[in-house]
């Protein structure tokens, strides 16, 4: 802390640029204080606070380590972070308490700190000189100046939120530091207190900021979607006031008879200024259209540029790359920009990919996921062969319109379809043979071997086992965040670009219809809450005309159901299928059809808490892989009991999962889950290198003892 808190004032500041050109992309040198106290200074200063909206996308996955896994429904692919193991995940040395420490606010050698804390003290600065100052416009146009300030006091707010989502009570700084002088006396303040803070400041905001600005600036939605969430966050945490469990009783925010009435109305200005959402799910994440016409569901959007030497220390939006798995290895498919580059940081959990309990009439799951790769690489391919056995079980089983092959020859051909994957549970398990005999790779969960009736759990083409952990294998991604123009253009050549230029999604307004479902719920108003979510279900609904692709339509068994014709090229659906998946009371009334299919977990049985977790279920469908899920599952209390039934990496518990004969390894599926999560690691460790630099109110350093208080519980 010591080193970034001096440093904060006196290092070069790098302002971005925005498609609008709001902002100003410049590197300034050798700045002063006296740099910020003119109209100009003071501008770019509040513009540069901007950088900050690009931390869940930042570098080495930092933010994203935090905020996108471990969750019920997505995870990290390395063994090492996923199995969350209290060595990797507990102390004080681990990689979160690391990813931690660069959250609060870290520099490295080539850019100015970076980080929640550094962030704040810039805001306090732009605050102090609009209040104490106001230079030209802002002294003289008190419209122009309260806008800025409204931007400014959202924008800390930001950082105040996504550090105590993490840590609780934390340190609530509102005064400016432009000199270091050797104390670093930071105490805690309450999540009451910057909850409080954090309501006054983006009523502010919400008050005097427009309803339309330059893109990437805040707007009157995205203050009234942000205060709205807080209202709800709130009102969530007064429930565990007197939780006998500590970690629930650190979500206390304080208690206020009209959290929930509140949250409701401003959800609801919200919702009717915008007008709605985009009629069409996908053109939310299709480069086509989200980079050049983003539709006003996305209520604010962190900017990245195609110039990549505008993006600092952030490198480009990283978040292109972290949800691919790898389609390369024996495939006939090479990297290339309209696939991504694989990193194959995060994946779905299994629960991630069949919570969508709808396949054929949910268009979210076809949307989400790639679910087919096709062969581009011509004589070069690294194709694998027909053997003997697979080549005579496809001559005896191909279709009649597909040639013979011969056992030697390469099975994948250029053009033609060259990995789909199909998301199936034990009982529907396919035959080996046929799985591993077809003219492509087919990634199948589970398989029943052929030859011993043995059932086997995410075999690779050439049988070995990818098991749980697949951070090298192919596994259906996440297409969301894929960018045809990393590295700066769609030239082919950048397919190795590890830079994003797309912008990344924060607040849409899907989001703000579940705000107020969940606050109508919660209230008991449960035809309200109904109606709210079915506004996400029309949208979601395959229209008439749609194409399903066609891996869906010829491999899940829900395509049973299915009309015939629509199980014919190009499977168009017949009808908007919105019947198929509107929702009612009865997917949360206990002992429906509906609320067995929904599978909750054991621990919920009545209908207010049936809804709740319906409600998250709900966001893991329409939200997935977007980074919001671990902070609204921790708001809720909800995040320990959902991870540990459902992530089985994460979890410790014993035969929740089905049994496959392939457990060797360690990843394999035994049944049992992998992890040790235990209820305090749903608030982070306060780092090592943040303890040893702060000190009492006289510059001394804490001694192990206040520490040892500074630091959350269990850690």
């Amino acid at each position: 802390m010591k080193k970034y808190i001096k440093l904060i004032t006196l290092t070069a500041m790098t302002l971005f640029y925005s498609c609008q050109d709001f902002l100003d992309e410049r590197q300034v040198s050798n700045l002063t204080q006296d740099y910020f106290n003119d109209e100009n200074g003071l501008e770019s200063l509040i513009n540069g606070l901007y950088v900050y909206a690009r931390v869940k996308h930042e570098w080495e996955a930092n933010g994203a380590r935090l905020t996108l896994a471990e969750t019920d429904a997505y995870m990290t692919s390395a063994p090492a972070w996923a199995r969350m193991e209290v060595g990797v995940y507990g102390n004080d040395l681990s990689n979160i308490a690391n990813n931690m420490f660069n959250y609060l606010g870290n520099a490295n050698a080539s850019y100015a700190p970076m980080g929640a804390y550094p962030h704040i003290n810039n805001c306090n600065i732009a605050l102090d000189v609009i209040e104490n100052i106001a230079p030209g416009v802002f002294g003289t146009n008190q419209s122009f100046a309260n806008q800025r300030k409204a931007e400014i006091l959202f924008l800390r707010s930001w950082a105040f939120y996504l550090v105590s989502n993490q840590l609780g009570d934390i340190p609530l700084l509102l005064t400016p530091r432009r000199q270091d002088d050797g104390i670093y006396y930071y105490p805690k303040s309450s999540m009451e207190d910057v909850y409080n803070q954090m309501i006054t400041d983006l009523t502010f905001a919400y008050d005097n900021l427009p309803t339309s600005t330059d893109r990437g600036r805040v707007n009157k939605w995205a203050a009234g979607h942000f205060l709205a969430k807080l209202y709800l966050n709130r009102a969530q945490g007064a429930e565990f006031q007197n939780s006998s469990e500590e970690s629930l009783r650190m979500l206390y925010k304080g208690t206020n008879a009209n959290d929930l009435d509140n949250a409701i109305a401003i959800s609801t200005e919200v919702i009717n200024g915008v007008g709605g959402l985009a009629p069409d799910y996908w053109t939310l994440f299709d480069p086509a259209v989200s980079e050049s016409n983003p539709h006003p569901e996305v209520l604010w959007a962190a900017q990245f540029d195609t110039n990549i030497g505008l993006n600092g220390r952030f490198g480009g939006n990283r978040s292109v790359n972290y949800h691919i798995g790898n389609y390369t290895e024996q495939s006939g498919v090479n990297r290339s920009m309209i696939y991504g580059r694989p990193f194959g940081t995060f994946k779905p959990t299994d629960y991630g990919y069949d919570n969508f309990k709808d396949k054929m009439h949910d268009s979210r799951y076809a949307k989400t996921f790639q679910h087919e790769y096709i062969g581009n690489m011509g004589s070069n391919t690294t194709s694998f062969r027909w053997t003997d056995a697979t080549a005579a079980w496809w001559n005896a089983n191909k279709p009649a319109d597909q040639p013979e092959v011969r056992s030697g020859d390469i099975r994948i051909q250029n053009g033609r379809r060259a990995i789909i994957y199909l998301e199936n549970d034990r009982e529907n398990a396919l035959d080996s043979m046929e799985v591993m005999s077809q003219p492509f790779q087919f990634m199948v969960r589970w398989v029943r071997s052929a030859a011993t009736g043995n059932y086997y759990y995410r075999l690779f083409i050439n049988g070995a086992n990818l098991g749980l952990a697949t951070q090298t294998a192919p596994y259906l991604s996440v297409k969301k965040f894929t960018d045809p123009t990393r590295g700066g253009s769609t030239d082919e050549s950048n397919f190795n670009s590890e830079n994003g230029t797309r912008d990344a999604i924060l607040m849409r307004l899907a989001e703000t219809y579940l705000i107020r479902a969940e606050a109508y719920g919660r209230r008991g108003d449960y035809a309200s809450a109904v109606a709210d979510i079915n506004v996400l279900r029309q949208r979601a609904a395959f229209k008439g005309g749609e194409n399903r692709p066609s891996s869906i339509v010829q491999w899940y068994p829900e395509a049973n159901d299915l009309d015939n014709a629509e199980l014919e090229a190009p499977y168009a659906a017949l009808g908007d299928s919105y019947d198929q998946i509107m929702v009612t009371e009865n997917h949360f009334t206990p002992g429906t059809i509906e609320a067995n299919r929904e599978g909750y977990i054991p621990t919920v049985s009545t209908k207010r808490d049936m809804f709740i977790h319906f409600i998250y279920n709900e966001k893991n469908r329409e939200f997935l892989g977007e980074g919001i899920m671990w902070e609204d599952l921790h708001n809720a209390g909800i995040l320990y009991d959902r991870v540990m039934h459902f992530n089985q990496m994460a979890s410790n518990r014993t035969g929740l999962w089905p049994v496959a004969a392939n457990t060797a390894g360690g990843n394999g599926q035994n049944g049992n889950g992998k992890g040790q999560m235990q209820r305090f690691h749903t608030f982070r460790p306060w780092p090592f290198n943040y303890l040893i630099q702060l000190t009492d109110q006289n510059g001394q350093p804490l001694d192990q003892t206040a520490r040892n208080e500074y630091q959350n519980p269990g850690y």
